[in-house]
């Protein structure tokens, strides 16, 4: 596990590796923005770290699901639990959400890929997650939202970025700091994956996803998986 303080000049951003995952604290009103979980056992962990920071559960007061996969919503039915925090998630999100389980949409990008995971998934096999139920409260996204992030503290605005699942959304900052699930990749670059996702659904739709962080504004891609790395580095 590992929380890096301060990584824009602005000191207002935590990034948070619990186990593959990179989770990102963004300061908002009164509060703090959570972009994505971890695994479900990964909470405490979480807890433990946040308290380091000087932050406490009940300051974390938005969560973003960048998508629906166990690695990223693993525990945010017991984070909203215990925080009392209100969700923002693309529309597609909500069924799997709701079954507390991945969607069995994707496929490996390469065979290298699939090779890999199939060692991975003898000890990591249902890809289920406590369910997460969205309420009336909380934030449910057809696509591109300009004004949401603007409204509760945040310069910056949430994309809708597909190709690796039909719901994963990514926030770009007004300074170009673009926090984007996995529609970007900066992981188990050994097999080839050059940026892309390990998994898609589409990598055609990965590329339109990537041309359009571009055009919004993107100059630094920070991935749930991998370190941050230039968006000069999305090619094709």
């Amino acid at each position: 596990m590992c929380f890096e303080n301060n990584i824009n000049s602005h000191k207002l951003i935590h990034r948070i590796k619990l186990s593959f995952t990179y989770c990102y604290l963004l300061k908002c009103h009164g509060g703090y923005l959570l972009i994505d979980t971890s695994y479900p056992d990964y909470f405490m962990k979480f807890i433990k770290g946040i308290d380091r920071l000087g932050i406490d559960i009940k300051d974390i007061k938005w969560l973003l699901l960048t998508h629906h996969h166990d690695d990223h919503a693993g525990f945010a039915a017991e984070l909203i639990k215990k925080a009392g925090c209100r969700v923002i998630a693309h529309r597609n999100a909500i069924e799997p959400l709701q079954l507390g389980e991945s969607e069995d949409t994707i496929v490996p990008v390469n065979r290298r890929v699939k090779f890999v995971f199939s060692l991975f998934t003898l000890t990591h096999q249902q890809f289920k997650f406590p369910p997460v139920i969205l309420g009336e409260n909380d934030v449910i996204l057809d696509g591109d939202n300009f004004d949401l992030l603007k409204q509760i503290g945040i310069d910056g605005k949430i994309i809708y970025t597909p190709g690796h699942s039909r719901d994963s959304i990514s926030v770009i900052l007004s300074d170009g700091m673009a926090f984007v699930g996995d529609v970007a990749m900066n992981f188990l670059r050994f097999t080839g994956i050059k940026h892309r996702p390990i998994y898609i659904e589409d990598i055609n739709t990965v590329y339109d996803s990537w041309e359009k962080l571009i055009a919004q504004g993107a100059k630094m891609i920070y991935p749930a998986h991998g370190k941050p790395f230039p968006v000069s580095e999305l090619i094709r």
